[in-house]
């Protein structure tokens, strides 16, 4: 049925303009894009917050290598804390062949120890430009706090960073570290700067962990409000979409 409003040129009435259509990347971690309809939104920019353990860094090479994999993207890694080889070393756990797909410009890896924000920042720039990268992780985001000592100056270069990656209109993951339920936040990059919030829980319940994965926000997506099991198997993360969080009494 279509729809119609009224109209205010002549008489009669209008049809309804069709809801905008979302081009999404999927992120290609299993059962979650079900929860985002499809995937983020292209060109958004997220934050992956979690506690130690909980799967940051797999979620993230999941989601570069299954992007130059399944959709023949390139994906950039801005390292901030682990060496390539680390990261290569923690995907072949997965049976993910990081070091070929390196080896043929499809991932690119590059670790920055420079606590000089805008030279980050341009560095950033430059490896997305040149490899014409349509995926982009940074991790660990917790690093940015060793760059500033002033929160005005953090604020402005952070909100700068994410002007950018809108520019260059990549699809971006910055992960977050959190504790015993608690994250500190990144000079306001999850309220004023990113488009989605994404997070990942590792909790102890009497003698055993549970994860779980809750989405805090989305844009241009509807999403639910529940908290969804995760689980970590052979083949990387796992979110069980159609099952709900339950903690044992």
């Amino acid at each position: 049925m279509r729809a119609y409003k009224s109209g205010i040129r002549g008489k009669g009435i209008m049809p309804l303009s069709p809801p905008a259509i979302v081009e999404r990347t999927p992120t290609d971690v299993t059962g979650l894009d079900e929860l985002i309809e499809g995937g983020i939104p292209k060109g958004n920019l997220v934050v992956l917050t979690g506690d130690p353990g909980s799967g940051k860094t797999i979620f993230c090479l999941q989601y570069l290598y299954q992007g130059a994999i399944q959709h023949n993207e390139t994906g950039v890694f801005i390292s901030l804390e682990e060496k390539p080889e680390e990261l290569m070393e923690t995907a072949a756990i997965f049976g993910w062949d990081l070091e070929g797909l390196v080896k043929k410009g499809k991932i690119i890896i590059q670790t920055v120890e420079l606590y000089d924000f805008d030279k980050l920042r341009d560095s950033i720039e430059d490896l997305v430009t040149k490899h014409k990268a349509a995926r982009l992780v940074i991790d660990p985001g917790v690093i940015f706090h060793l760059y500033f000592e002033r929160e005005l100056d953090a604020r402005k270069r952070i909100l700068s960073l994410g002007k950018m990656l809108k520019k260059l209109d990549v699809t971006t993951v910055i992960t977050n570290e959190s504790s015993t339920g608690q994250h500190e936040g990144l000079y306001g990059l999850e309220e004023y700067v990113a488009d989605g919030v994404i997070l990942l829980y590792h909790t102890r319940v009497e003698n055993r962990f549970v994860r779980s994965l809750g989405i805090l926000k989305m844009r241009d997506t509807k999403i639910s409000d529940k908290l969804r099991p995760v689980r970590i198997t052979p083949q990387g993360v796992e979110v069980l979409p159609k099952e709900e969080l339950f903690s044992e009494g």
